[in-house]
């Protein structure tokens, strides 16, 4: 889903802090001297427990506008100094139609096994769906490079952009920048994975149900609190179905194929 209301926003904000923090000990303090920026530019594609409300992965989207996203901001300095304009080009995108990946988190407590793989494929499918309904045609992050590795694993083709190294990134060891070109996915994708093709492009999961509307690109885009009292409220966001389901034990399982977060 797309987080549309406050409380689903501030839902994939909890999880992106607490993963963050976790992972790279990114403080409150950075994260909102790191993203707050970009706050009015950010939306948020999440998995939610319907019956608990709380988020078990989400990913911050901050929007294509006049100025730059966060990435190509943090990629034209220290310690890349890419020039960005002709790294894009090099794919052909420009830095005013592309969006940002900024954040990818999963809740560690559902990172292990078929549910945490769960989990990361619907974030996944949720991002290119999204983007694509939206007519993105590219996507740009710093992804560390345990999850580049993940997402290759997936045939997702994040590719690094042109001129780019690993190098230590708020508190990443080693983080690549990395371009997505949504034409070259739709290629791409089905020859490496055709066996994950439903759960990336169709969003056909074991245990998790995705809404296409959830998905429009309407959502996230309004202010819920603007609407007129007697305006319906949006659809309900994708739900996890927790029949007999049982949260995990582990709250510090650390997989290969499941990481922490870029």
């Amino acid at each position: 889903m797309v987080a549309h209301v406050p409380g689903e926003r501030d839902a994939a904000r909890r999880v992106e802090a607490a993963v963050f923090l976790h992972a790279f000990g990114n403080t409150p303090e950075v994260m909102e001297e790191e993203y707050g920026p970009f706050e009015a530019r950010s939306r948020f594609v999440a998995v939610i427990d319907e019956e608990s409300g709380s988020a078990l992965g989400a990913a911050r989207l901050i929007v294509a506008d006049s100025s730059p996203v966060k990435t190509l901001v943090d990629v034209a300095g220290e310690p890349w100094r890419l020039p960005v304009a002709d790294s894009l080009g090099a794919v052909g995108l420009t830095p005013r139609t592309v969006w940002d990946v900024a954040s990818l988190a999963v809740d560690p407590r559902y990172r292990a096994g078929a549910a945490g793989a769960e989990v990361t494929l619907a974030l996944c499918h949720g991002i290119w769906r999204y983007a694509r309904n939206c007519g993105v045609p590219g996507l740009v992050t710093i992804l560390d490079d345990r999850v580049l590795r993940v997402l290759r694993v997936l045939g997702l083709p994040w590719q690094p952009m042109a001129g780019a190294t690993s190098q230590p990134y708020l508190g990443s060891p080693a983080s690549t920048p990395c371009v997505f070109v949504l034409e070259t996915a739709e290629i791409e994708v089905p020859a490496a994975r055709p066996d994950l093709v439903p759960a990336l492009d169709r969003g056909v999961l074991r245990s998790i149900t995705v809404e296409p509307a959830d998905l429009a690109p309407t959502r996230g885009t309004v202010d819920p609190q603007a609407a007129p009292p007697d305006r319906p409220e949006p659809s309900s966001p994708p739900r996890r179905d927790t029949t007999g389901w049982r949260a995990p034990t582990s709250h510090r399982t650390e997989q290969f194929a499941n990481p922490p977060g870029t």
